[in-house]
């Protein structure tokens, strides 16, 4: 299961061992409910959902290729990926502090809050 992510700066690209299934996304619906006084029933106003957000895990050999993916996605970047999953977003920038931790041996995990946006 291949994963590229490149960033739109300078097209620097990396390749995590792994991207962890350990990840979560949300769909943030944007209707808004208006509760009108002396009625039952509210106005309703339909908006289309807002793109995925969550947090990709990528998984990395060492820390010092963590180190490196870390500082990739402190760029002020659009991050696109090519992957053999279908769950990957395919375009999204970092949303929120970017984490790494050490993993049962000398694996690290690189956790990326992460906003979809189109490519």
């Amino acid at each position: 299961m291949s994963t590229t992510i490149t960033r739109s700066t300078d097209a620097a690209s990396i390749i995590p061992e792994l991207v962890l299934n350990g990840w979560d996304s949300t769909d943030e619906p944007r209707t808004i409910v208006h509760e009108i006084l002396g009625r039952e029933t509210p106005d309703v106003t339909l908006r289309p959902a807002a793109p995925r957000s969550g947090t990709l895990r990528l998984l990395f050999p060492d820390a010092a290729s963590a180190e490196v993916a870390r500082k990739f996605h402190r760029a002020a970047a659009v991050f696109t990926t090519v992957s053999t999953l279908a769950w990957v977003p395919a375009a999204y920038v970092p949303a929120g502090g970017i984490r790494t931790a050490q993993q049962e041996g000398r694996r690290w995990v690189l956790e990326v809050p992460f906003q979809e946006v189109a490519p």
